[in-house]
């Protein structure tokens, strides 16, 4: 791996303004970790010393690694593509410094890949933020994210139950066990970096558990994910356990979802945002459930077909509002920032055309139910039933690759193919052991 720095200094750099500021407020911080997101959705991070932070900063320089880092590594950790000779640069974006309150004397901070020969091209956080501003910029709207995170706790990575407690769901029970102090120590750590949380509490069965977040916007909200999901995992292990967000980590009980909650500044054409987003669920499906067992989750879709309702919790598409939407096909494997990406340029793109919605509403009927009802209501896609299912859509899926740009929907669709052949040689519990200790 390389180890130099380059310089990309810029005349106006007030990442050295805001570093010193969060240092003088907490002189206690040693470290700061250099993290960015690869197309496994797996957290990577370089550390480096409060001096060598302060030096990036002042000089404007980011830090040169392996190419192509984005795609570079399977998520088993074994090689998919190098490039010899060629190298690639972690560069920080220093907004988004945060103290780790998680692990004292830690701070973080994401950073935008720019690879060789491609510049932003190809990073999964370059992609969101441009597809951000592009959207208020020509449409002049802007959009807010909330999401829902849930884990289990268990006593390792290799367990195969969750913890074992009285409680369900939102049961003052759970306020009465030791797993509390768990939720605690997270809440407090999301919320010290000014990360609202909206609520917290026991989920369906024993061992699960949510913390749901107030609206961000898109890029914040992504952000925000890298640092709530480690402020859990870390508390777990304070207090001896581990924290997983595997979409089904265990046998014979609930899944494990990562619902977004979606809303946009204008309800205007709001219907066609919809549509769009409903013609692209089967595509979208293998980078928002990425992993190989993501499909044992078995209520993401309404049955086994792509519909919408309004507040209807067994639907793809749960609408809440005039223009407010529950999308429930992601998990916590997700590429939260291609994610977003795609859910909005595709929603934005069949607004911008005016698409209509044909798709009716479930109107509360049951997701099971005949062929002429399903014809009735428009429901015409399938709900991949695996990752190479939705693999082969989002091969087809033209609107996702206009938002993703064709060499990153290229490259990710070749590196999910190999990993979905490597993953598919491995027993169920070889999966969830080494999945569980990455999620």
């Amino acid at each position: 791996m390389a180890n130099s720095t380059d310089s990309t200094q810029t005349p106006h750099n007030p990442g050295l303004s805001i570093l010193q500021s969060v240092l003088d407020a907490n002189p206690s911080i040693e470290f700061v970790r250099l993290q960015w997101i690869d197309f496994t959705a797996t957290v990577r991070t370089r550390l480096v010393t409060v001096r060598q932070a302060l030096r990036l900063a002042t000089e404007g320089l980011s830090v040169s690694v392996a190419s192509p880092i984005a795609s570079g590594f399977l998520v088993d950790g074994t090689f998919n593509v190098i490039n010899p000779g060629a190298k690639d640069s972690l560069v920080p974006d220093w907004s988004t410094l945060v103290v780790c309150h998680y692990h004292p004397g830690h701070a973080a901070v994401m950073c935008c890949l720019d690879e060789a020969g491609h510049g932003f091209e190809c990073c999964p956080r370059s992609v969101l933020k441009k597809a951000e501003r592009e959207l208020e910029e020509k449409q002049g709207m802007t959009f807010l994210v909330g999401v829902e995170v849930e884990f289990y706790l268990a006593e390792s990575a290799a367990s195969t139950a969750p913890v074992k407690d009285v409680t369900s769901y939102c049961s003052t029970a759970s306020l009465r066990t030791p797993y509390l102090a768990v939720l605690e120590d997270s809440v407090r750590a999301i919320e010290l970096a000014k990360i609202p949380v909206w609520t917290f509490h026991t989920e369906l069965v024993a061992g699960l558990f949510e913390i749901s977040t107030d609206p961000m916007t898109p890029l914040r909200a992504a952000d925000a994910l890298v640092y709530i999901n480690e402020a859990i995992k870390a508390s777990a292990v304070k207090h001896g356990l581990h924290a997983t967000m595997h979409p089904k980590p265990f046998d014979k009980t609930h899944g494990v979802g990562q619902h977004m909650h979606i809303s946009l500044s204008s309800d205007a054409k709001d219907d066609s945002f919809l549509a769009g987003v409903l013609g692209s669920v089967p595509g979208i499906c293998a980078i928002s459930m990425p992993n190989f067992d993501s499909y044992l989750r078995a209520d993401f879709t309404g049955g086994g077909w792509v519909c919408w309702d309004w507040e209807n919790r067994l639907s793809s598409i749960r609408k809440i509002g005039r223009a407010h939407w529950e999308f429930r096909f992601v998990d916590c494997t997700a590429n939260n920032y291609l994610t977003l990406a795609a859910i909005l340029g595709v929603g934005m793109a069949a607004l911008e055309k005016g698409q209509e919605l044909k798709m009716k509403p479930l109107s509360g009927r049951s997701v099971e139910m005949d062929e002429e009802t399903r014809r009735e209501l428009g429901m015409d896609k399938r709900a991949p039933n695996g990752l190479k299912d939705a693999i082969e859509a989002l091969k087809k899926d033209e609107a996702v690759m206009a938002v993703l740009g064709k060499e990153l929907w290229q490259r990710y669709i070749m590196y999910k193919e190999k990993e979905e052949g490597m993953l598919s040689e491995m027993t169920l519990q070889e999966r969830r052991t080494m999945i569980m200790g990455l999620f």
